[in-house]
């Protein structure tokens, strides 16, 4: 199983803030459900903070995020609110933990894929976020709404989606998140080319199982299968 892990280091960084990008219409939105589960007992402003942040940055990506609130420790709402009708990559799994067994301090989740590269579950630690000097310059909700998009942004991306630049860099610089608190630390035009790629595909996907076997749909839902990966 691989996993990518996201970690934070204080050094000064030069990078350029990348150009905005034109905000697709809501008719060419790709959707993306997520399943929140707050092990941690995350407040509920710092959750709603971090919801809409991360719905802001996968909005600009042209991909509608619904949040689940699938509850907390004795609290589950799971089953009631279909947090367990996982679909990759249309219905990912994200759990807020309080730390995790064996990471560092500067770690502040990981996401887990398969050999294909494909995977459904993320994870994100709460002790390593709320003790970040990252804090200095982002609120907690604000933070913990960039690592969000950054896991999830694994699990749509799949293997090597690491890059120089923009919210899916392996270490956050502290231009990175000067970038963050100004609202503008997003995927670049290629992840975002990817991933609504990705989406659409198993929407295709869907339709054509919806239809049944020797549907119209059913050659391009084939063939969409045979194209790589990434």
């Amino acid at each position: 199983m691989r996993r990518k892990v996201l970690a934070f280091t204080a050094v000064l960084g030069g990078l350029l803030c990348e150009g905005s990008m034109a905000q697709p219409k809501q008719a060419d939105m790709a959707g993306l459900t997520v399943s929140a589960f707050n092990d941690a007992g995350v407040r509920p402003s710092v959750l709603l903070t971090a919801r809409a942040r991360a719905e802001a940055v996968f909005a600009e990506a042209g991909i509608a995020l619904t949040w689940l609130d699938c509850g907390t420790p004795g609290h589950w709402a799971a089953a009631s609110r279909g947090c367990t009708a996982l679909a990759y990559p249309s219905h990912l799994s994200l759990r807020l933990a309080q730390d995790g067994r064996h990471r560092s301090k500067d770690t502040f989740g990981e996401s887990f894929l398969d050999d294909r590269g494909q995977g459904d579950y993320a994870s994100i630690y709460m002790t390593a976020l709320d003790s970040s000097p990252a804090l200095k310059v982002l609120s907690e909700g604000e933070l913990l709404g960039y690592v969000v998009v950054h896991e999830l942004g694994h699990l749509l991306l799949g293997k090597d989606s690491h890059s120089q630049e923009g919210v899916m860099r392996p270490v956050w610089q502290f231009e990175d998140l000067r970038q963050a608190a100004r609202g503008e630390l997003r995927f670049t035009p290629d992840q975002v080319e990817r991933m609504r790629a990705a989406c659409a595909a198993a929407k295709l996907r869907q339709k054509a199982v919806a239809a049944g076997p020797g549907s119209p749909s059913e050659s391009l839902s084939s063939a969409l299968r045979s194209l790589p990966s990434e």
